[in-house]
């Protein structure tokens, strides 16, 4: 019998919640109706707390190898997630989340159809490679593929997110620099240059500067918030998004890195998904989900027409914009072959490599760049300061000998 969170007022109008079991709502309702109750809201207390959010893939790679591990040392699927959910490290959405899978497995449903009931929590990769490995009875296998695709797409996240920490640092220190001598500094000489009749240009800029942003500082953070704000929501709609991922495609320096990122994404996941026997419009469609640019993405359709229409899969992906033109090539070699799945193994792999070489001399470019830029402006501020007390000093020099 189903458990129930439920919400209620009291004759006397106050709030109750509790949890009930009951066959259904309106079972429920009548059974608080009889006890003085009058239900406002109920909800399965499983789908209550189980609100269930796309999991990371450092989660999907522990899901994928803890299951591949116990269906291959013969546990029946049933007790593995039973095993699963008993785990004492996950945490509670974890855990309701594999009760609602293993609630499905009980009543008979399979397990890839149970898994798609929790949705958006499991991606759409991961479901076609459960669905295809049902058909041919090697879930364990498809498990502990999937575990190494989603522990190599962890490690490559992992890379680019530790290779940006130094720059962003350096960031907020050129920020933090500015901040402490607008703020600090340069207000500790104004006294001494308001008694001067003529300040130098990039002194009396500095100090326009640190005047506007003390009097009108509240103002300039909702600026900066409306901004980002602005920013966040202009890229929520479907075309600017579009526009912007084909901007860093074919942006300098940083369009290289993104372009063997999606194209290794890409590749891998082909290469997970053909070779699992899966079919080949349902491999492009959970490809294309798996790459994480919106322009590439809007590409595939006339993909999949072309495909539909006969053609090989090497001149299907040889017209999108964003992927690297050895894809296509090394696609096309593969069909030719007859290795089209090891060969994609292969190119993924390598575009991993070169996607991890591309992160280092991105990051190796920028380090220098920032910290001449904080030389710069470190520098700037202290000219500013000095130039117009030696100016002072030579003016006062100049008087004395005068006299």
């Amino acid at each position: 019998m189903p458990r129930f969170r439920y919400t209620a007022t009291n004759e006397k109008g106050k709030t109750v919640r509790g949890l009930l079991e009951a066959p259904s709502e309106e079972a429920l309702y009548a059974k608080l109706r009889n006890d003085g109750l009058y239900m406002t809201d109920a909800q399965e207390a499983q789908k209550a707390l189980a609100t269930f959010r796309p999991l990371k893939t450092a989660v999907l790679a522990d899901f994928c190898r803890n299951l591949g591990t116990l269906l291959t040392a013969g546990v029946p699927l049933v007790r593995a997630f039973r095993i699963m959910a008993d785990e004492r490290t996950i945490d509670a959405r974890q855990k309701a989340l594999y009760e609602a899978i293993l609630s499905e497995l009980r009543k008979g449903v399979p397990l890839s159809d149970a898994m798609e009931s929790c949705a958006p929590a499991f991606p759409t990769l991961l479901l076609a490679m459960v669905r295809s490995a049902e058909g041919t009875g090697s879930i364990d296998h498809a498990c502990a593929r999937m575990a190494t695709y989603y522990e190599r797409e962890h490690k490559m996240n992992q890379q680019v997110g530790n290779s940006m920490m130094y720059p962003i640092i350096l960031s907020v220190l050129i920020v933090g620099v500015i901040a402490i001598l607008m703020t600090f500094v340069l207000p500790q000489f104004k006294p001494m240059f308001d008694q001067m009749e003529t300040l130098p240009f990039l002194t009396q800029l500095l100090f326009d500067v640190s005047d506007f942003v003390g009097a009108n500082w509240p103002v300039l953070l909702v600026v900066a918030a409306l901004i980002v704000f602005g920013g966040k929501l202009l890229l929520a709609q479907p075309k600017v998004r579009r526009q912007w991922d084909r901007f860093i495609l074919h942006a300098p320096v940083v369009g290289v890195l993104n372009r063997k990122i999606c194209t290794a994404r890409f590749a891998s996941t082909l290469s997970n998904l053909y070779g699992s026997g899966v079919p080949i419009i349902t491999t492009l469609a959970a490809a294309r989900d798996a790459i994480g640019n919106r322009w590439i993405e809007s590409q595939f359709g006339d993909a999949l027409d072309s495909i539909r229409a006969g053609h090989s899969l090497s001149e299907a992906i040889a017209g999108i914009d964003g992927f690297e033109v050895k894809l296509s090539s090394s696609v096309a070699v593969g069909e030719e072959t007859g290795k089209l799945d090891s060969l994609l193994a292969t190119i993924s792999e390598t575009l991993d490599y070169e996607a991890e070489m591309a992160t280092k001399r991105l990051v190796t470019l920028l380090e220098p760049v920032m910290i001449v830029v904080m030389g710069l402006v470190v520098g700037g501020v202290v000219a500013a300061v000095i130039v117009p007390i030696y100016q002072s000093y030579g003016t006062i020099g100049a008087s004395s000998g005068a006299i």
